[in-house]
């Protein structure tokens, strides 16, 4: 071993030195699934049904909204109605006033007597 003895290395020597190597993470890359036709097929029937929906939701509130203001317009107009009645409502209970009965009646030569008069539930 003499004569090995200049070529002596102890182990801590003899490994090379590495640089620390940092470990990256590795992502897998996974391939899409292939759709079947179950799925494709489910996926258009809940897209169409969805679709309908959204349409049918709108319709509703535009007709709703429609019936809204045709309600509004008739509840206008019977108002309008209602206080047309009570000023007519008015006007004959002033013409039919007794001493405005009197009036008509002497203007037309008429007079009012009792004597004519005839319960009609006789």
């Amino acid at each position: 071993m003499a004569q090995n003895a200049y070529h002596y290395q102890d182990a801590a020597r003899t490994v090379p030195k590495r640089p620390a190597q940092v470990k990256t993470k590795v992502r897998k890359r996974y391939q899409p699934a292939v759709w079947t036709k179950q799925e494709r097929s489910l996926v258009i029937v809940m897209a169409v049904t969805v679709l309908f929906m959204m349409l049918a939701t709108v319709w509703t509130t535009v007709s709703m909204q429609r019936v809204e203001a045709k309600n509004q317009a008739v509840s206008q107009k019977i108002d309008k109605v209602k206080e047309e009645n009570d000023s007519y409502r008015g006007d004959i209970q002033a013409e039919t006033n007794k001493d405005n009965l009197e009036k008509v009646a002497k203007s037309a030569n008429m007079e009012q007597s009792t004597t004519n008069v005839r319960n009609v539930n006789q």
